[in-house]
């Protein structure tokens, strides 16, 4: 990145950008599969647990819609 005379610190920041967006691609398969007794057995996730991990999947869903809106609105980075 240096050597093609790239900002280090955007290219930082955009690289980390791109990699949030694979977040909930684990995360909700995560949660989902972790609640199946089916699967789980025993260690399957209390239902308190599913529904925070979850909201906190909505979380992430949610942020990475609206930063992707910011980017494309002109917001930036």
């Amino acid at each position: 990145m240096i050597a093609m005379r790239l900002d280090p610190t955007n290219t930082l920041v955009l690289s980390q950008v791109v990699l949030s967006f694979g977040l909930p691609f684990a995360i909700i398969p995560l949660v989902f599969f972790t609640a199946r007794k089916d699967i789980m057995g025993a260690l399957a996730n209390h239902k308190l647990t599913t529904v925070l991990a979850a909201l906190v999947a909505i979380l992430i869903v949610a942020l990475n819609i609206f930063l992707l809106y910011q980017t494309l609105a002109g917001g930036g980075i």
